[in-house]
């Protein structure tokens, strides 16, 4: 997961990207990631993990699919419900959908698009 982090990184500075942004865009991929790597695809070492990023001077959208079978984010419980304070399942996708614009879940949850939005103050020169 590091490598995954330090690249993130590494294209959020080369694009001259707000640093107050990095957190939450680092954070929101790596859940992503890692949830790709363990619920996706089982963490079978066969199956790929793609990750895809898209910008221009006001956004930055960033793709990441699995070869697994899927999931209904429906299914997935609200965490911040009573009954489930103490259950992990679902934390990363509420922690990603809290911190990013945009979240979506397609090809039955095996390809999540995460977006987030510059400020007009922070928009890059592209």
């Amino acid at each position: 997961m590091y490598d995954v982090e330090r690249f993130i990184q590494s294209f959020l500075a080369d694009a001259g990207f707000p640093e107050a942004l990095f957190g939450s865009v680092i954070l929101s991929v790596c859940e992503s990631v890692n949830n790709a790597i363990s619920h996706g695809n089982g963490h079978d070492i066969n199956k790929l993990v793609e990750i895809r990023i898209e910008c221009d001077r006001r956004s930055i959208s960033i793709e990441i699919e699995d070869e697994g079978v899927g999931f209904d984010v429906h299914e997935v419980p609200d965490p911040t419900e009573t009954h489930n304070i103490k259950n992990e399942r679902g934390r990363g996708i509420f922690i990603i959908k809290n911190l990013a614009d945009n979240v979506t879940f397609e090809n039955n949850g095996s390809l999540v698009k995460i977006k987030f939005e510059l400020s007009r103050e922070h928009q890059l020169l592209l």
